[in-house]
């Protein structure tokens, strides 16, 4: 069973407090422990900033994000643009000290882009 939060995610992102006032690191890694591997429990549903650009808002999608934990215990925040049962999905290696909301931000950027040249006319 999989825990759902959603937010924004913006330039500010420091103001908002985490999940159950956690660090998304230890949000998103929850239900993997010791030699588990997979992916955690908790998922965050993340919309486009209204402030965000005009191409990035255009992407008619919202995303979920996710933590992975591959076999050989290397962790990856994961970012999928949610389209149907087969949705894309990206990930970049994080720890507990990584810019988390920089990532959501790499990856929802490089989604729309890919939207964009996909829907080109």
């Amino acid at each position: 069973m999989y825990s759902y939060t959603t937010i924004k995610p913006t330039p500010n992102m420091s103001k908002y407090s985490t999940p159950q006032d956690k660090s998304y690191f230890n949000y998103l890694t929850e239900g993997i422990t010791g030699d588990k591997w997979g992916y955690g429990i908790r998922r965050i549903k993340l919309t486009a900033d209204p402030n965000a650009p005009d191409f990035l808002r255009q992407v008619p999608y919202t995303y979920t994000s996710s933590g992975f934990k591959d076999q050989e215990g290397n962790w990856f925040v994961c970012l999928r643009m949610n389209v149907d049962q087969h949705s894309p999905q990206k990930r970049q290696p994080m720890n507990q000290h990584s810019g988390i909301n920089q990532s959501w931000g790499e990856m929802m950027l490089e989604f729309a882009q890919e939207y964009a040249d996909k829907h080109k006319q």
